[in-house]
């Protein structure tokens, strides 16, 4: 009778101390799951200001390329029409436009910026679709890398090969203290070295077009992608 006294009693005093040991280890519980929602929602708050950043980046940039391409069009037929012109009279009035444009480059001027900040901020595993973060590193260590390579093939070719050769005969930009009249120029042009200078110069200006309206699709892809994400 004494031993179920004592025991009934050491259970009286134990079961508050059990409620108590319950009640922190549930308050403990409750606050790390607050703090994993906590973190879960600042981390998605993250990825959609990341993802609506990039957005506004490729943006740009398409609306850049858009430009560039319509740009080297009229750079490329100036550069064939300089190659390849017949008739004096066709070229005469437009020969210093042409001129400029064959003697021109473009260089996509990439806008960055979110997906630096992604990087140097270590936020890439925060974009959850691992499939569109594999696209998204794609597009700026590969893509746009390759982009702005071949506008530095036309600019290299331009500057080191073009311009040089045609200023051994005139001035590619215009030059009041040097004077050189439309048909001096014309003449010129139609030495086959540098007709065969302006068709090259012509091919690869085409070809940095095709690399621009690649990138241009691909951008404009990726922009659909990030707006399907940001709209789940």
């Amino acid at each position: 009778m004494l031993e179920q006294t004592t025991s009934k009693k050491l259970k009286d005093r134990l079961i508050p101390y059990f409620f108590e040991i319950m009640v922190i280890f549930i308050g403990i519980s409750i606050s790390f799951l607050f703090d994993e929602w906590r973190d879960n929602r600042k981390d998605r708050e993250l990825e959609h200001k990341h993802l609506i950043d990039l957005k506004s980046n490729l943006q740009q940039d398409t609306f850049q390329l858009a430009h560039m391409i319509e740009g080297g069009k009229i750079f490329v037929n100036s550069s064939r029409k300089l190659a390849t012109f017949k008739n004096d009279a066709a070229i005469l009035d437009s020969i210093d436009f042409h001129i400029d444009n064959a003697s021109s480059y473009q260089l996509l001027k990439s806008n960055k910026t979110a997906y630096e900040e992604i990087k140097q901020t270590g936020h890439t595993g925060l974009i959850t679709n691992d499939s569109l973060k594999k696209i998204v590193l794609q597009h700026y260590t590969l893509l746009i890398p390759y982009c702005e390579e071949w506008g530095n093939i036309d600019k290299n070719y331009t500057l080191t090969q073009l311009i040089p050769e045609i200023s051994n005969y005139f001035p590619t930009v215009l030059d009041t203290t040097n004077m050189v009249s439309a048909s001096q120029k014309i003449k010129a042009l139609k030495i086959q070295k540098l007709r065969n200078l302006l068709l090259t110069n012509a091919t690869y200006k085409q070809e940095a077009i095709k690399v621009f309206m690649s990138t241009k699709i691909y951008s404009e892809k990726l922009i659909k992608r990030i707006e399907n994400e940001l709209n789940k």
